[in-house]
């Protein structure tokens, strides 16, 4: 045992029930079914509550994964001892070898099969798409009513309501989480990359609360998209590619704040600071993902990560191949962000006149939630043109339409920039 549990430990403890938590319901939900989610959350809160009371006196165990789950696992059979009318999905562990057969599941391989059984049951496609996120990080990723509440913009009492009316529609559904389920994940795959790529998203930049980061949310998407490679197919290459996304992105997280948490620019942020082995590790899976034939969407936001991330000063990243990557994008999906991001990256080598008349060009198109988004991109490319007074207007109704408070306060510094330039100019 380690030293005595402290007060120093409690962010660490933390992580560690939530990480364990996900997967202490993956295996009681092959046992229990969705319609008794409440016996397992009982479970699982007692085997934390327990470690809580055994740890602050003997201290923390040396591998307390395992302790959580050897807890959990002396639960659960006594759990399946007391009860005489065995629900439909756990007659399987009926009869005097039911405990050996409850250790089978508690094995390392059987764990990350449970995970992927209940991420593809969280993909029904009779849940909503936020409903499926919200239940993925409740069951799957340990996530409280809160911390969910606080990454999609609902308040808790919202989202306990919402997780109850998804287990109740997959309870409804019978799943059979024992049977093989290969198959029908397969056809649930697009919705699982889906729901990861949104909550990598939502961390990498939250769009109203005020937090830039969530490193958690990008975190728990890296540790699902890793699980999803163990599926093989032709959509493990948008796997690959979703991952060489995630892992290009989180490289560069060390040099996107200031101590403050102001937001750094990407042409001002130390590249020294950039983790090198997420860099490598998104190579490898860019290089996994290239072998495929086709180019999804996944691979070519990964492929613009990749420029970011090899060129080693900001003045020669080559925006031609951004723009083209935005170009084959557009023929994928058609998305207005796209178009703007197209746009900004056209306008770092090409006419910057030309570019802002592109961009003009779409702005009744454009719904209010993307205004923010426009107003800056057109204030950037103005900026760059030296037309400082327009540029300064442009940024300050971009400040005032964002929701994001660190978005607020970084679009003011940009029109305090506007009034330096333009002094100096003059």
């Amino acid at each position: 045992m380690a030293d005595k549990l402290t007060y120093s430990d409690s962010k660490n403890i933390e992580h560690l029930f939530r990480q364990q938590s996900g997967k202490m319901f993956s295996i009681l939900i092959r046992l229990f079914g969705f319609d008794n989610s409440t016996l397992i959350e009982d479970i699982i809160q007692e085997s934390f509550l327990s470690a809580m009371k055994t740890w602050s006196i003997k201290g923390i165990p040396d591998n307390p994964e395992a302790w959580l789950m050897q807890v959990s696992k002396n639960k659960l059979i006594n759990e399946l001892k007391k009860r005489t009318n065995r629900t439909r999905l756990n007659e399987q562990f009926a009869g005097e070898k039911f405990e050996e057969k409850v250790e089978e599941l508690f094995l390392d391989n059987e764990i990350e099969d449970s995970q992927l059984r209940a991420l593809f049951a969280c993909c029904h496609p009779v849940l909503s798409q936020k409903e499926q996120i919200m239940i993925t990080l409740k069951i799957l990723s340990g996530f409280s009513n809160i911390e969910i509440g606080s990454a999609l913009l609902c308040s808790p009492s919202s989202v306990k309501k919402a997780i109850y009316r998804a287990k109740k529609k997959l309870a409804a559904q019978e799943i059979a989480l024992n049977s093989p389920f290969i198959e029908e994940a397969k056809k649930r795959m697009h919705s699982a990359h889906t729901i990861i790529y949104l909550i990598f998203n939502e961390g990498y930049k939250s769009t109203e609360s005020e937090q830039v980061l969530n490193e958690d949310l990008c975190f728990e998407a890296t540790r699902l998209a890793l699980l999803l490679c163990q599926i093989e197919g032709q959509h493990q290459y948008d796997t690959y590619a979703l991952l060489s996304l995630i892992y290009f992105s989180m490289s560069r997280f060390p040099s996107r704040l200031t101590d403050k948490g102001d937001v750094i620019e990407l042409q001002f942020q130390d590249r020294e600071k950039w983790d090198q082995e997420m860099i490598e590790a998104g190579i490898h899976f860019l290089n996994k993902a290239k072998t495929n034939n086709s180019l999804s969407k996944y691979y070519l936001e990964a492929a613009i990560a990749s420029i970011h991330c090899s060129t080693k000063n900001y003045e020669k990243t080559d925006w031609k191949a951004i723009t083209i990557c935005y170009d084959r994008l557009l023929e994928i999906q058609k998305s207005p962000v796209l178009v703007i991001n197209r746009i900004i990256a056209k306008s770092k080598w090409d006419s910057a006149e030309q570019a802002l008349k592109e961009l003009e060009n779409i702005e009744s198109d454009l719904n209010q939630q993307l205004k923010p988004l426009f107003c800056s991109a057109k204030a950037d490319i103005l900026l760059n043109l030296k037309r400082y007074d327009l540029a300064k207007s442009y940024y300050q109704v971009a400040c005032d339409l964002s929701k994001n408070k660190a978005d607020k306060k970084f679009l003011l510094k940009k029109v305090y920039e506007c009034d330096r330039k333009n002094v100096s100019k003059n």
